[in-house]
């Protein structure tokens, strides 16, 4: 994780979050080195189809490995991308 100008403290936050991604949202808040910031359980609409996703960063690369055997990730920059559930 990217050095950050003020020291910080982990903290629980409660989040509202769409029950089609929460169980997701929630085995990620138990992989050590995870942070989860925003989730989305995907939708179908006039636009298309969106992706179920969490948007997390992660502490260190070997998270990243952990993360590629459960869930699709697409990365979005050093340290962070979008976790999908496994597509079947």
């Amino acid at each position: 994780m990217p050095d950050l100008p003020h020291k910080t403290v982990p903290m629980l936050v409660w989040a509202d979050v769409d029950i089609g991604i929460a169980d997701t949202v929630r085995r990620l808040n138990e992989i050590l080195g995870v942070r989860t910031h925003s989730s989305c359980q995907g939708d179908d609409n006039e636009a298309g189809k969106v992706k179920p996703y969490v948007m997390v960063s992660w502490a260190w690369d070997d998270v990243l490995k952990s993360l590629l055997r459960e869930f699709d990730v697409t990365l979005a920059g050093n340290y962070w991308g979008y976790v999908h559930p496994r597509s079947l």
